[in-house]
């Protein structure tokens, strides 16, 4: 899997790890202190029924939105494109496993386009079903901005997604 950035590929290689020849990490391994340099670009999702609630939303990305989406569901934002992009993705990695990569543009408050890679990672409960997941979301290119509040007037468009079946 061709990974951007070194955070997404430090949060592969700490998941692999946690795989320890299993077919998926546990959520009784998963410790976010080991992963506490790239904690600030880490997302947690938990599957609950047919939604999602946001366990964690990492400080970097709060900055970048705005708002801090930790508590939240995303059937709250089902009804714009990145909401229905986010839960499609969302679900294809609980229901198949798999890893999913993103990469997509979103428009900067200051102006320019960012291109962003999202990696989202499948963590199994204790009785082996994919229950959570871990993501690591970072800008690949373009300058230094904040990006707009409204998720959906700063959406561009999906530009590619990789995914490899476990």
């Amino acid at each position: 899997m061709k990974l951007k950035t070194d955070g997404a590929q430090a949060l592969l290689t700490y998941w692999e790890r946690l795989k320890q020849g299993k077919r998926l990490p546990s959520t009784a391994d998963l410790d976010l202190v080991d992963i506490a340099p790239i904690l600030a670009n880490v997302i947690v999702y938990e599957k609950l029924d047919d939604d999602f609630s946001i366990r964690f939303f990492g400080t970097e990305i709060v900055k970048r939105l705005g708002i801090d989406l930790t508590g939240t569901n995303t059937s709250a934002y089902k009804d714009d494109p990145f909401g229905k992009l986010t839960i499609d993705h969302l679900n294809q990695v609980v229901n198949e496993p798999l890893i999913l990569v993103a990469e997509f543009n979103s428009e900067t408050n200051e102006g320019p386009v960012l291109e962003i890679e999202q990696i989202m990672l499948p963590i199994a409960d204790k009785d082996g079903t994919p229950r959570c997941i871990l993501s690591h979301t970072s800008r690949t290119e373009g300058a230094d901005a904040t990006v707009t509040v409204e998720l959906t007037e700063s959406f561009r468009g999906l530009k590619g997604v990789q995914t490899l079946n476990l």
